[in-house]
């Protein structure tokens, strides 16, 4: 057998390791509040977004818990198991068709996650969407790092929403979230749509106004939706000559020629 190379972790996959395994060895013990966020991007030498959306991923799993008045600590009975599971065949297969029902759940999930964010935001939640709206900004023209504030915003919904199984959801399928957002985010057009799009959603979200933020968010992932709905009859008339092995790749060739034709 060959060797075999490993490929790397994010650095927020990296942050759940290494808390999971302060739990593990007893660093870190059941009830036991864990150090604020200010220390442990210090001890973790991490961004702000990184160590949250890490923090995030450890609630979905039910390792961590906040408590009001308390702050975040280790929750006493741990349960790793996941939904996550479920959905890595989806992603394994990767037909044009698998990722269509993909985005229709998201349009669905996102869709009721801004609803509730409209209705239930705190003031925290509207500093943490104009902090993403104001660094998506400025990055409007770097690719790589629009696509993962884009990420961040629509992670930022599902959090806001309050209802803790819409945020389990979402954190199941954030990599493959973060995947398709990077890709997307290589054009330009698809950058200044989603800055006008997202400003549009946290108006509606900061107003409380429930409907329309709603109305938005699935109109936004509908742009998505109908990408893909290309996407699906260019697989089906065999224009990629087979040498595209996943839908990955289609729309990374798709973004890349829409580029290269407005250039």
């Amino acid at each position: 057998m060959g060797e075999i190379r490993l490929a790397k972790i994010s650095t927020a996959d990296a942050v759940v390791n290494h808390i999971k395994k302060q739990i593990e060895d007893g660093v870190l013990k059941p009830g036991e509040k864990l150090p604020s966020e200010r220390q442990l991007q210090h001890e973790l030498v991490v961004s702000r977004f990184t160590l949250r959306e890490a923090l995030a991923r450890l609630s979905a799993l039910g390792i961590i818990k906040t408590i009001h008045g308390k702050g975040t600590i280790v929750a006493g009975e741990v349960n790793a198991a996941t939904l996550a599971d479920v959905f890595i065949p989806l992603f394994v297969n990767q037909s044009v068709k698998d990722v269509v029902d993909f985005f229709e759940a998201r349009l669905l999930i996102e869709g009721e996650a801004a609803v509730l964010s409209a209705r239930r935001r705190s003031a925290e939640d509207l500093r943490r969407f104009e902090e993403i709206l104001a660094e998506g900004r400025a990055a409007l023209d770097d690719p790589n790092r629009y696509g993962e504030l884009d990420f961040h915003f629509h992670m930022q919904i599902a959090r806001s929403s309050g209802n803790v199984f819409l945020q389990n959801m979402m954190g199941c399928v954030n990599e493959y979230v973060r995947r398709y957002t990077q890709v997307v985010a290589q054009a330009e057009v698809n950058r200044a749509a989603s800055m006008t799009a997202h400003e549009e959603i946290y108006e509606y979200i900061k107003n409380q106004d429930a409907d329309h933020a709603g109305t938005v968010t699935r109109r936004h992932l509908s742009r998505m939706l109908a990408i893909m709905g290309r996407l699906q009859k260019e697989q089906r008339s065999g224009d990629n000559g087979g040498e595209l092995r996943t839908v990955l790749d289609l729309l990374r060739q798709w973004e890349g020629t829409r580029a290269r034709n407005k250039a």
